[in-house]
């Protein structure tokens, strides 16, 4: 029985698509982060807002910049035989914008970056879907002050689609 079998095992494994994981990972994370203030470009404080795939389209140069975010985007996915999982890479992209002169918001960054690593290392479960290592991250490497990103990568493995005849399911 494979790690992911395992772990399912005694749950009965609800279907879920990559679409419906990347919602309910943006929506975690949203929970995650709500009691958390980060500057704004406006000069308020905020909570994250999580989008999937990308940010929304701003409607004119004088809509609101969308600082500070996180959006989760599907890298990849795929099914490697009948009975392994459908294994989904997500890269969360964290936005921050922190205009303190001392240039140091990609501490913000990484300390969103730790707070994702240590929620998911503590909760891998997310409904039918489980997370896995490797977890990797990395930060910005050209200067942007005051904006500053980062990103993450979590790896999901959940139910794979299986026909109806098969006794994996």
């Amino acid at each position: 029985m494979s790690e992911y079998q395992h772990k399912l095992s005694g749950q009965q494994a609800k279907a879920i698509t990559a679409g419906r994981l990347q919602r309910e990972i943006a929506a975690d994370l949203e929970t995650l982060f709500k009691n958390d203030r980060f500057q704004t470009p406006d000069g308020k404080q905020s909570a994250p807002k999580a989008y999937a795939q990308f940010l929304p389209r701003r409607e004119s140069d004088e809509a609101e910049d969308p600082f500070p975010y996180l959006i989760v985007r599907v890298e990849s996915g795929g099914v490697e035989s009948p009975a392994e999982p459908h294994e989904v890479v997500f890269t969360v992209i964290i936005g921050i914008y922190n205009d303190n002169p001392a240039n140091n918001g990609h501490f913000e960054v990484l300390e969103i970056i730790e707070r994702i690593q240590l929620h998911y290392a503590e909760n891998p479960c997310l409904g039918a879907a489980i997370e896995s290592l490797p977890f990797h991250y990395a930060l910005q490497d050209e200067e942007s002050y005051p904006y500053f990103i980062g990103a993450c990568s979590l790896t999901f493995h959940l139910p794979a689609p299986q026909p109806a005849w098969s006794d994996l399911t």
